[in-house]
């Protein structure tokens, strides 16, 4: 049995699912959550801050007092850094971090208690960094260390999933329709020259989902009594204790998936004053009940493909379905008006799968089925991020541990609030993080890191002899003509660089992690318990980029006009330092000779910033 083992895990709105490479095969498998599914509820149960509940036994605790109950702690998540709940004012990373932990454990006893290698969330689309740096610290507080955590977007973990078993040309076009338990969400991908996906529109709704349909239901029921008993009816929305309305939520989402396969299902309601109550509801009440989110569903889905440029369903390789409410066959008869519907395994768990498949990528596993295009290893190859390490959460011994275009812009850099954590394309497009699977480091030079004079001598022809983007701009693709863009000083003061992810407009982009006994390294934040430096740097090539950052820079765009302004004396280079999220400052900077655009994370005060700039090269 192999210690070495891949976690990927989707957090989800009303249930969380999770993959991991097989324990004794390697291959991709669903990771069980609970003795009986592969899912696990996302509900958390907060009888304090340091007494946290997940999934069932959070449900059930409810019962006695629902005042800390949380049943989707996703929407939590809005990139503020703490929430309130029960009472307690909580960093907004930690109900989540008791989720994680508990899926990790589930792992841990599945791969002879090691923890993974590596974990790979998943997240929506339009989520912004400060979204995604919030779900990347509860993995951090769930005990996986910064350095092992990627990130991919939902729609593309699902075109992964998709491509394992059908192959796709070029310019093929597939729109991913993920409804689920509280939200819907629909992006349409392309596949590019060089068999990756990316995202060329996307849309979602944050109000339209599973429980909108089980809402709809439970009306019906209500109505039903009605015309039996008008006092039940008031009993049931008055009087009725938590453990009744919860079974009956419970009864009311069996029926409605019994449907999806069963002409007929019945709804019970235990322990009125009248004692047991039935009642059966055929799928044709079903359907008219449901039209209404049906059309709306619909709607979405031809707004998203109108943007993507998409007017017949010919155009379209292929709708897949995931989520649980996709399962519905009304739904699924209403979007084969726009496009040849397709479905793969449990739609509940294929995000998790298609994440982990981009997370093993060259490693080998599971490519028997795998086709020629576009490969897992293609797919948008993404390093993961690593925001500031965070106090490792410990649940006690008792507790369970564990509407507009959207496209696939430059990896974010840094936002907190209305401030980076990462950096969003301030173009005309919902707000798209992207941040993705580490495909490995790569050895650019020797010594892991260090650069020659020569190659920075070479920095400023460099973005010229890069490639042409349909846009005119400048852009470079490889990762050691990218990397020779850096000074020699930076590239010194580096290490471990590796692929991060391609901006819309093809460009490479890069990470590296500033070394712990280099020259920079007293410059910036380092782990409390360690002396490693957590600072670490984005970048990428490309003319046009550069030069509109400058622009925002000078504007004072990025940081609201609070951030701190630093230029060269040619006006070609220019910098801002602002104040990160967490600790520390972060620095963004562009430079329109070389098309560099470069972000930094994890320095340690204001005049370390403009230090930094000087020391490595930036700003001279």
């Amino acid at each position: 049995m192999s210690s070495t083992w891949i976690l990927a895990i989707d957090f989800g709105t009303s249930n969380s699912a999770a993959a991991h490479s097989g324990a004794t095969s390697g291959t991709i498998e669903t990771l069980s959550l609970s003795h009986a599914s592969n899912l696990m509820p996302s509900s958390v149960y907060i009888a304090a801050p340091d007494r946290i509940s997940v999934g069932d036994a959070a449900r059930n605790l409810a019962q006695q007092n629902p005042v800390g109950f949380v049943a989707s702690p996703k929407r939590l998540i809005t990139g503020a850094p703490t929430t309130t709940v029960a009472g307690y004012t909580l960093p907004s990373a930690l109900p989540v971090a008791a989720v994680m932990s508990a899926i990790i454990s589930r792992g841990k006893a599945a791969h002879a208690g090691q923890l993974p290698t590596q974990v790979v969330l998943t997240h929506p689309e339009a989520w912004a960094p400060a979204q995604i740096h919030v779900l990347v610290e509860a993995a951090m507080r769930a005990g996986i260390d910064g350095s092992r955590i990627s990130t991919i977007s939902e729609p593309r973990a699902a075109a992964a999933h998709y491509s394992r078993s059908h192959s796709m040309q070029p310019g093929a076009r597939i729109a991913v329709f993920d409804f689920g338990g509280g939200t819907l969400d629909v992006a349409v991908l392309t596949v590019t020259a060089g068999n990756a996906f990316q995202v060329i529109a996307a849309r979602g709704d944050n109000g339209l989902g599973g429980k909108n349909i089980d809402a709809a239901i439970q009306r019906w029921v209500e109505q039903r009594l009605s015309d039996r008993d008008p006092a039940l009816v008031e009993w049931l929305r008055s009087a009725a204790t938590v453990d009744v309305m919860q079974s009956l939520q419970e009864s009311i989402r069996s029926a409605k998936e019994l449907l999806s396969e069963a002409p007929s299902a019945t709804i019970t309601i235990n322990n009125t004053p009248q004692g047991r109550q039935t009642l059966q509801i055929t799928r044709d009440e079903f359907d008219e009940l449901i039209t209404p989110a049906a059309e709306q569903a619909l709607r979405l889905t031809r707004a998203t493909l109108f943007d993507a440029g998409i007017t017949h369903p010919e155009q379209l390789t292929a709708l897949y379905l995931t989520g649980g409410s996709s399962r519905i066959p009304l739904i699924q008869q209403r979007l084969a008006e726009v496009g040849p519907v397709a479905t793969l395994d449990d739609p509940k768990t294929v995000v998790a799968q298609g994440a982990l498949v981009t997370a093993i990528g060259d490693r080998g596993a599971d490519t028997r089925e795998r086709p020629p295009a576009p490969t897992a290893a293609a797919l948008m190859p993404q390093g993961g991020t690593e925001p500031p390490r965070s106090p490792q959460y410990r649940p006690e011994p008792s507790q369970p541990t564990a509407d507009q275009r959207g496209a696939a812009g430059t990896v974010p850099s840094r936002t907190a609030g209305g401030r980076r954590w990462g950096r969003i394309a301030l173009i005309g497009v919902a707000a798209v993080a992207v941040v993705g699977i580490a495909i490995g480091a790569v050895t650019l030079s020797k010594g892991g890191g260090g650069g020659s004079d020569d190659q920075a001598a070479t920095a400023t022809s460099s973005a010229a002899a890069g490639q042409t983007a349909s846009n005119g701009s400048t852009i470079i693709t490889d990762e050691k003509q990218l990397y020779s863009t850096l000074p020699a000083s930076l590239q010194n003061g580096v290490e471990n660089c590796r692929k991060n992810s391609f901006a819309n407009s093809g460009a490479l982009e890069m990470m590296c992690s500033v070394k712990s006994d280099g020259s920079l390294a007293s410059l910036f934040l380092a782990y409390s318990d360690s002396d490693k430096s957590q600072g670490f740097i984005t970048f990428s090539s490309d003319t046009s980029a550069a030069q509109s950052t400058i622009t925002d820079l000078r504007k004072g765009t990025y940081s609201d006009g609070k951030g701190t302004l630093v230029e060269n004396t040619a006006r070609d280079a220019a910098a801002e330092i602002d104040k990160d999220l967490g600790d520390g400052y972060g620095i963004d900077y562009a430079n329109t000779s070389t098309g560099l655009k470069l972000t930094v994370f994890k320095v340690k005060s204001l005049d370390d910033g403009k230090t930094f700039l000087s020391r490595s090269g930036l700003i001279s």
